[in-house]
């Protein structure tokens, strides 16, 4: 089973060599790719990802969900995972993946993510517990939480629409035709950065807010400018 890990970065060489680095030390070398689709950063995003990265590729503006397409089609895995660049995976990803996803009578299951941890503070908590309810009741997640689905189901699904944030909670509904979605119990460490910018309150406000603005239509440019950091 070989896993291709595609990430959509855009102006974020202060972690994702760090963040890089520590996917290699954690993960069995082979078979795996890790692929970086750079969305015209003006910093040393690209520099900072190369010396861990398998493929870099070009993509002319920030667009998410147009970035992560262009990563499943170059990928050469029977398996993508879609990650934010600073999420931080269980040290056993891959077992945990390969153990579910070859474990006989699966069922119908469309894709796999983690369960969420942001921090140990009561709000970090409690946004943790919501945002793991909404993939395990809802059946939607984002990308910081490690989204795993087979090549084949992606290709059928339609893959990322072109959308600029939301990019996770999107593809969750090509993917509902395909089987649900899998809550795993091991953890994976997202960035609480919108966290500690917003707070809690405003984090969700924020969510409901551009989650509206998606269901309603907007297009790719209005919600690139809605949603300022992501």
């Amino acid at each position: 089973m070989k896993f291709s890990l595609i990430i959509a970065a855009h102006n974020e060489g202060y972690h994702i060599g760090a963040s890089l680095k520590r996917l290699r030390q954690i993960s069995q070398q082979e078979p795996l790719e890790v692929i970086v689709v750079d969305g015209g950063s003006m910093d040393d995003t690209v520099a900072q990802a190369r010396p861990w990265a398998d493929q870099i590729l070009a993509h002319g503006r920030p667009n998410r969900g147009e970035q992560l397409h262009l990563g499943a089609q170059r990928a050469t895995g029977s398996m993508l995972l879609f990650l934010r660049g600073d999420a931080q995976l269980p040290g056993n990803w891959q077992q945990v993946l390969e153990h579910f996803w070859l474990a006989p009578g699966l069922g119908k299951v469309s894709a796999t993510v983690f369960s969420v941890e942001f921090g140990s503070s009561p709000s970090f908590r409690f946004a943790s517990w919501l945002v793991n309810a909404e993939a395990r009741w809802r059946g939607r997640a984002g990308l910081g939480q490690g989204l795993c689905t087979t090549a084949e189901i992606y290709r059928h699904s339609g893959g990322f629409p072109p959308v600029p944030c939301l990019e996770g909670r999107a593809f969750c509904e090509r993917l509902r035709p395909f089987g649900r979605l899998a809550v795993l119990p091991e953890r994976v460490w997202p960035s609480a950065s919108r966290l500690h910018r917003f707070g809690l309150l405003g984090y969700l406000s924020r969510r409901a807010w551009l989650d509206l603005r998606l269901c309603l239509g907007a297009t790719p440019e209005k919600l690139a400018r809605d949603c300022g950091g992501g």
